[in-house]
Formats: C-alpha cells, structure tokens, sequence
C-alpha cells in the first residue's frame, strides 16, 4: 500500500498534512509520535473511517485493530461470532482456525467479552480483523491499553503473524521502544507530517531529526537488535 499526500482537516484545523508512506508487501512499518501527531487519524483515514484528500494505492482490504478491545467488540454476541463477522461464509472450522491463529483455544468461541482478560480480548479483535483476509492490518496503539505484562506476548503474536501469513502491517505506537520491537521500518510522526522514516535500526541508531532523538531520549536506552 502506498499513502500519497495524504491529508485529513478538521474545520480549519489540520490533523494530517501531506503525507506519503509506503507499506511494502509482507512488512510492519512502525509509525510513532506523541499524543497528537496525527498518527491514530492518519490510521483511521487508511481504514477508510474519515474523509481525506490525497491518495491511497492498492488501499482495498484494509482491517483496523483498535486501542481498546473491550469497546471493539460486541459485548451482546459470543467470541465465535465476532470472529465469524469477517468471514463470508462462516464455519465452526474457520473460527476455531483463526483463534488458533492468534494462540486462542476454541473453548472460547462461546464465550463472551466480559469473560476475557484484556490481552485475549485483543487477541479476539486481531482473530476478527484477519478473518476478511486483508492485504494490510492497521493496528493502532493494540497494546497500549493492556497490562505491561501482557504487551509481550501480543508484540511476539504480530511478530509471528506477520512470520506465518506474510502479513502487511502499519503499527502505531506513541512507545517507540514498541515499536523498535515489532516494526521492519519506523515512520516519525510530529504535528500531522513525517519527519523521518527509514529501517528501523537507522532510525534508532542514527536518527536524522531532532524530534526523533528527543522520542529515544524519552525511553529507556535500548540495545542493538
């Protein structure tokens, strides 16, 4: 997928200012930024959730994981059937597959939301969005609202899904310790524009912004991959 001077305005207020960002076919490239960068609209405007100017290249089959899994998913229908909401022809097989995929027993089909920890709702929304077979997953702040103790195991989930399916991914963090951990590339987001992007390890390494450098300066001191 390519993002072509994208833009996304609210009033006279710009939320995304010109952007241009590629995914490349079966990679994760990370987006990071402070709390109003414009990173979860430009998320949204890719999915197809807000209205923009610009263009989106091969933009088709687009699925979004949200922040909070609790309020994605339909509190009144069972884990099966939120999973089965992408499939077009649903069978006990596919939902019991795609929990799988995501490291979930198929138990769970019959249960509801409120029965699950944070990290397995998550993992349902994930399970649900990889039901309509998306060329690209856009997975916005997925861990941030979870427990520091089960961030990990989401993180090494879409490291091994993008492993198994080839998946295409744009993973958005305001953690940019995350998405070091995740991403293939990192985009910086700062007041609506891309400041820097390049491989991960160039970014984290050898960052060319001083925006940048103050978002590294801000976490921990992280080791070479």
């Amino acid at each position: 997928m390519i993002i072509k001077g994208l833009t996304v305005r609210f009033g006279a207020f710009t939320a995304v200012d010109d952007v241009t960002l590629e995914v490349p076919e079966g990679r994760i490239v990370g987006l990071v930024g402070e709390s109003g960068s414009g990173k979860s609209t430009l998320a949204r405007a890719v999915s197809g959730l807000v209205p923009y100017t610009g263009e989106i290249v091969d933009g088709d089959g687009v699925q979004m994981v949200f922040q909070d899994p609790y309020a994605s998913l339909n509190p009144r229908m069972t884990v099966g059937a939120s999973v089965a909401e992408g499939l077009r022809r649903p069978t006990p097989a596919d939902v019991e597959r795609l929990l799988g995929l995501v490291s979930l027993p198929p138990q769970l089909a019959s249960r509801y939301p409120r029965e699950l920890s944070g990290g397995m709702r998550q993992r349902v929304a994930i399970a649900r969005a990889l039901g309509a077979s998306p060329r690209l997953l856009v997975a916005d702040e997925i861990t941030s609202a979870l427990d520091v103790s089960v961030q990990g195991a989401v993180l090494n989930l879409v490291r091994g899904l993008r492993a198994e399916l080839g998946l295409s991914m744009l993973f958005i963090s305001h953690n940019l310790a995350v998405v070091r951990y995740v991403a293939d590339e990192i985009a910086v987001m700062r007041e609506g524009r891309v400041v820097e992007h390049g491989p991960t390890r160039q970014v984290v390494e050898t960052p060319a912004h001083p925006y940048t450098r103050d978002l590294l300066a801000a976490v921990p001191r992280l080791p070479a991959p």
